[in-house]
């Protein structure tokens, strides 16, 4: 049997269609390959969220009845590279308290440097307007239990999650 090369795609998680969370199986959809274009891609992810930019390998399949999609193997989280990707990140609820509406003022306060507050100085988020210290410091704690939740190293391979999820249900 001929293996297949194994293709890489890159963009941001634009809405999860489906996922069980029992398992971690997956199907959303990917944007910002090229301009105005999504790809439908499915797996087995410990946690996945909207806004989220990632660089996933895998392979183009067919389903029957949905069509063309990406099987996911593996795939490493980016960081947001411009203000845009920043806001859609900060809006997107992967931070517990900030929506759109307070993603956008936060961007606007720190520009270029929205990330880097965000990650290592959460306090100084209580400069905008509608972030009071007691909520920075919530943000700082969630921060921190969102860095705990990640696996290290970035790049996570969909095989070893299979195998941990089959491992904890059977045994």
């Amino acid at each position: 049997m001929e293996k297949k090369m194994s293709e890489t795609v890159t963009g941001y998680i634009d809405h999860v269609i489906f996922r069980n969370e029992d398992n971690g199986y997956t199907v959303m959809v990917l944007k910002g390959m090229e301009e105005g274009q999504e790809l439908t891609c499915v797996g087995t992810f410990p946690a996945i969220t909207q806004g989220v930019s990632i660089e996933a390998s895998g392979n183009y399949t067919t389903h029957p009845v949905y069509g063309k999609q990406f099987q996911i193997s593996s795939y490493v989280e980016k960081m947001p590279e411009d203000a845009l990707a920043m806001e859609r990140y900060l809006g997107s609820g992967a931070i517990k308290g900030i929506g759109a509406a307070l993603a956008g003022r936060i961007v606007r306060h720190f520009g270029d440097d929205t990330f880097q507050i965000v990650e290592n100085e959460p306090e100084r988020l209580s400069e905008v307007k509608g972030i009071s210290e007691k909520k920075a410091r919530e943000i700082k704690i969630l921060k921190r239990q969102r860095k705990a939740l990640k696996m290290s190293p970035q790049k996570r391979t969909v095989t070893k999650i299979q195998t941990a999820q089959r491992n904890k249900n059977h045994g």
